[in-house]
């Protein structure tokens, strides 16, 4: 596969999609052609004139999600023009042989769709309170020297998703062992009181694995929202008392994901520093391909002062300064780029609040919610989500238009260079 999105040459060697427009749409649907594709207008124009590929892409490459997310986005654009939809194999051109529907050219994708497709987490709410208050009860039968200075505040569930416990720890040798130590499991009477709340939920044995899956995500969504109730209400403290608490939801054993929690619940700083490093299960990011383009600088000497909107990035950049480019083409931008695509792609105004902070080189954008102006801990998951959207779709509901990716940027990016060795 060469250049962008819309541009002709499928990868040799293997059968290719190509997208021909038979009449000139009006100008609107042009500008939305430019944007998905990232060809000129007037190259737009001269395609339909010529009956050239307005896209030409190979299939079955390392980027059938982000081709898939560009393809539906494309033929909703020209559907009520007339257009063509071949796939085509090595060396041969657009005939009516090749012809084919776009739920055909879907079904062909669907493997790889329905295996990518990530699980929002939505806690359950009335749960949360109640594990909350539970939560705050068997806290309160910590002494008091204890009580004032913990260093992890931990609630804990296995991988069947069992109601939770609180484990707290001291700032010493054994800081990170949950479930260890003295106060191991604190206020439990509290916690056990939810059970059958908690159980009502069902058992994820009796489920099958998809559903279990789901089931275990919003408990575990449950119990941070919890902890995040707590923290708002001022439980752990403020300012610098805060950032000597590091709160956790752990699985017994640990999981990768127990670290998207920690990224979440807790303020930046050298705890969570500390924390990801010596005690997380998630792969550490490691300096790759810079994401810049020709066009950018991301690696001009003091981009790294460029303020990170969004805390993610705040942590990525300090790994990759210069941003991250991963092997299927996923990008995310250093401090250059993500000044310059914003503004390329007028994300300001098309969809106010958000930021653009990658793309899947296949025409849509990966973007995050621009957090306010004070780290309010009630912001913590919905600022640390990430959608794709179509860059020629953009709007201000990104939440309900676009395709939630994961939660945890840099854990999702160190799980995928993880896999691609």
């Amino acid at each position: 596969m060469t250049g962008g999105p819309g541009e002709p040459g499928g990868a040799a060697g293997t059968d290719h999609v190509v997208v021909l427009l038979r009449e000139r749409p009006p100008a609107a649907v042009l500008m939305r052609l430019h944007r998905l594709l990232r060809l000129g207008v007037t190259d737009v124009v001269r395609r339909v004139a010529e009956g050239a590929p307005l896209l030409d892409r190979g299939l079955f490459l390392n980027d059938r999600l982000p081709l898939a997310a560009l393809l539906r986005d494309v033929l909703a654009t020209v559907e009520p023009f007339a257009h063509e939809l071949h796939v085509l194999s090595p060396g041969e051109t657009p005939s009516p042989v090749s012809r084919t529907t776009a739920d055909a050219l879907e079904a062909m994708l669907a493997t790889d769709l329905d295996a990518g497709a990530a699980v929002r987490p939505v806690p359950d709410a009335r749960l949360a309170a109640l594990v909350a208050d539970a939560t705050r009860a068997a806290l309160a039968e910590l002494p008091a020297d204890v009580r004032a200075a913990p260093c992890a505040v931990a609630l804990v569930t296995t991988g069947e998703g069992l109601r939770p416990y609180l484990s707290v720890t001291l700032d010493d040798d054994g800081r990170w062992d949950v479930g260890a130590g003295p106060y191991a499991v604190v206020g439990d009477a509290h916690l056990a009181a939810v059970a059958d709340a908690w159980d009502a939920r069902g058992h994820l044995m009796e489920l099958d694995a998809a559903a279990a899956d789901a089931e275990l995500t919003t408990r575990l969504a449950t119990m941070e929202q919890a902890l995040r109730l707590l923290d708002v209400q001022g439980a752990f403290g403020a300012g610098d008392a805060r950032r000597r608490t590091l709160l956790l939801v752990a699985t017994m054993p640990p999981e990768a994901t127990d670290a998207g929690f920690a990224r979440r619940l807790n303020p930046a700083g050298r705890l969570l520093d500390r924390w990801l490093v010596e005690a997380s299960e998630c792969p550490a990011l490691r300096p790759a391909a810079p994401s810049s383009r020709p066009s950018a600088g991301a690696n001009a000497p003091g981009t790294t002062d460029f303020p990170a909107p969004v805390p993610a990035l705040a942590e990525l950049w300090r790994t990759c300064p210069g941003g991250l480019l991963l092997d299927d083409g996923t990008t995310v931008y250093g401090p250059d780029d993500l000044a310059e695509r914003n503004e390329t792609f007028e994300v300001a105004e098309y969809a106010p609040g958000w930021v653009l902070v990658g793309d899947d080189s296949g025409g849509s954008g990966y973007l995050m919610r621009r957090p306010g102006p004070r780290d309010d801990p009630a912001e913590g998951r919905a600022a640390a989500e990430v959608f794709r959207l179509g860059l020629g779709a953009l709007t201000e509901d990104v939440a309900t238009a676009g395709e939630f990716v994961t939660d945890d940027l840099v854990g999702w990016l160190a799980a995928r260079q993880q896999d691609e060795r």
